[in-house]
């Protein structure tokens, strides 16, 4: 008979094989094994006629075709962007797009791009003819950001009072929050606010740009337990795709591949 402390050792080894066993199988090894989750919000990826477009949506099609492992239009899932992200942070094998890489999401997902930059900005009723010359200007005004969203955290770091803070779950409201005087203004991306608003049944012509912050990157978010050489393969079929795009230029691409 083995000696208990035999015994144990072997238990405690045959359980770290059973573990590395599970962690390698939970790896995919294509991308068409992934889950992909993005929102509906103009130009990148949404929803018109019921139909997934965009810029980001073509190029992952695209992209993953290339590699031999088509990710197809009706297998990704649009959702709003805080459920989206609290999922894509669970996982497991999370694909969520299109992010803005921060300082604070750095460390929370792998990343595969960027292939857009754009600036936040912030926007108001023209009548109410409101002046920013510097962020410190917005602590005066109530503030509307999409929940878990880039523009929430603008508001955060620019240390906007809570109190004049409203968050709400997508962007489709914002245009009757001004409207209504709820909020004076509203932190949303440059590219999309207008056509945001115009589908809303908003005139965009009523609203302008108060203020600008500086440009962020667009990446593709992908959670942490993905395999990184999936990662890597990933990333050099987006490169390849973006030398086949002749407007991409107009996104105005970074150079680099580091945190922005």
């Amino acid at each position: 008979m083995q000696p208990l402390f035999l015994r144990l050792l072997l238990l405690k080894c045959a359980a770290i094989v059973v573990a590395s066993s599970m962690n390698v199988a939970a790896f995919s090894s294509e991308l068409n094994e992934l889950t992909y989750i993005t929102e509906n919000n103009a130009s990148f990826n949404y929803v018109r006629n019921g139909h997934l477009q965009g810029f980001a949506v073509e190029l992952l099609l695209s992209a993953s075709a290339d590699l031999g492992s088509p990710v197809h239009r009706d297998e990704i899932l649009v959702q709003p962007w805080a459920r989206a992200f609290k999922n894509a942070l669970q996982g497991p094998n999370t694909v969520l797009f299109s992010t803005i890489r921060t300082s604070e999401r750095e460390d929370k997902f792998q990343w595969v791009g960027p292939f857009a930059s754009e600036s936040d900005v912030v926007i108001a009723l023209k009548a109410r003819q409101i002046k920013i010359t510097d962020s410190a200007k917005l602590k005066s005004y109530i503030a509307g950001a999409v929940r878990g969203d880039v523009g929430e955290e603008i508001l955060h770091e620019i240390k906007i009072p809570s109190g004049n803070i409203v968050l709400l779950p997508h962007s489709t409201n914002m245009g009757a929050m001004l409207t209504a005087g709820r909020i004076d203004i509203w932190i949303f991306g440059e590219f999309a606010w207008r056509e945001t608003l115009k589908s809303a049944g908003f005139n965009p012509s009523l609203f302008e740009i108060v203020f600008r912050f500086p440009p962020k990157h667009y990446y593709f978010a992908l959670s942490r337990d993905i395999n990184p050489m999936l990662v890597q393969s990933f990333q050099s079929a987006i490169d390849q795709t973006l030398e086949k795009y002749p407007d991409s230029s107009k996104f105005s691409l970074p150079s680099n591949k580091g945190p922005q």
